[in-house]
């Protein structure tokens, strides 16, 4: 046991039998079962609301969570000799999930399904007041890109970087000014839904879900990373998943279809939703995301990554087109 982490570990009353590293955290095997240890990511307020949150999780039957524990004194931080701060949290046995296999992507989807039904129940029992967060502010996003495309247009000696997002960035920027109008349908997309407004996940993806074999069947072994919880539309959690997803398996929509109706079969959609999701999908979300981490950048030194990063999204934009087509298809054809 290393003894920079004694006192850690001493404030938990458990018998700590064997030590692991994991991403980012320790794993603990003890006498209590499996428990993981790290630095929390959230300050002690919103570490609080994690903890209470994920307490009415489990009290209504989603159970295969990683609950955060108070140590011997109630608190949830525990702090090292040197005053940095633990949390712990409990953990399960199992693999993240693999986006790659469709039994473990389907599992997956099933088990957001179910925590999205618990998390409307949740939210519809919920007595006070709750800010409901919008996410995907089209037009707030397009203003900073403006502000980005700005900046760049402004400099007198581009870098390969600011040359190849210069002659990239109108037809991005058109895409993305197009998600604040254009929908597949007239009546347009609400951003609130209340047909599935509830608790979201918030980073919902394969880190976010250990799988295992329980009888030969892939099951979800724990459901983890509940950092950025919130209340809104949980179609965001879907759409982030169903993105990820196409992204590791080239964009085959098979997989796009097989998350939709995975889902569907616990939380029935509508086509007013498949229509919700393509907007969100349409947005150049990595393009983004991209333009956002180089404004913030020193402009001294540009990491070579957020080229191969920007020619990546330029290369992979007739496979996200494609999607965006068969997902209209879909909205036009939904029998689910």
């Amino acid at each position: 046991m290393s003894d920079k982490m004694s006192e850690v570990y001493e404030a938990y009353d458990m018998e700590i039998r064997q030590t692991m590293r994991g991403r980012g955290a320790i794993l603990l095997v003890t006498d209590a079962g499996l428990y993981q240890v790290k630095t929390p990511d959230v300050n002690e307020s919103r570490l609080m609301a994690e903890y209470q949150f994920k307490e009415k999780l489990y009290d209504m039957g989603f159970r295969n969570i990683d609950r955060c524990v108070k140590n011997n004194r109630d608190e949830l931080v525990t702090y090292d000799r040197y005053n940095n701060p633990y949390v712990m949290r409990c953990y399960f046995e199992g693999k993240e999930c693999s986006l790659s296999t469709p039994e473990e992507v389907a599992a997956a989807v099933r088990n957001l399904a179910s925590l999205h039904l618990i998390c409307q129940n949740l939210w519809n029992s919920t007595d006070g007041d709750v800010h409901i967060r919008v996410c995907n502010d089209f037009r707030r996003r397009n203003r900073e890109l403006k502000r980005v495309r700005n900046f760049v247009a402004r400099q007198k000696k581009r870098r390969e970087f600011e040359n190849v997002y210069i002659n990239a960035y109108e037809y991005f920027y058109e895409q993305a000014k197009l998600c604040e109008t254009d929908t597949i349908s007239e009546e347009g997309v609400p951003e609130i839904n209340t047909t599935h407004l509830g608790y979201c996940h918030g980073m919902y993806n394969q880190h976010s879900v250990l799988v295992g074999q329980n009888d030969g069947d892939i099951v979800v072994k724990g459901t983890i990373n509940f950092d950025r919880f919130y209340v809104g539309n949980q179609l965001n959690d879907l759409y982030h998943f169903m993105r990820k997803a196409l992204e590791k398996n080239n964009y085959n929509f098979e997989v796009a279809e097989q998350i939709i109706s995975q889902y569907n079969e616990i939380c029935p959609l509508s086509p007013e939703d498949i229509n919700y999701i393509y907007v969100q999908y349409r947005y150049p979300e990595k393009f983004y995301k991209i333009s956002n981490q180089y404004i913030n950048s020193s402009k001294n030194w540009l990491s070579p990554k957020m080229l191969e990063k920007l020619e990546k999204v330029i290369a992979d934009e007739d496979k996200k087109q494609v999607i965006l087509e068969k997902l209209k298809n879909m909205y036009n054809h939904f029998t689910f």
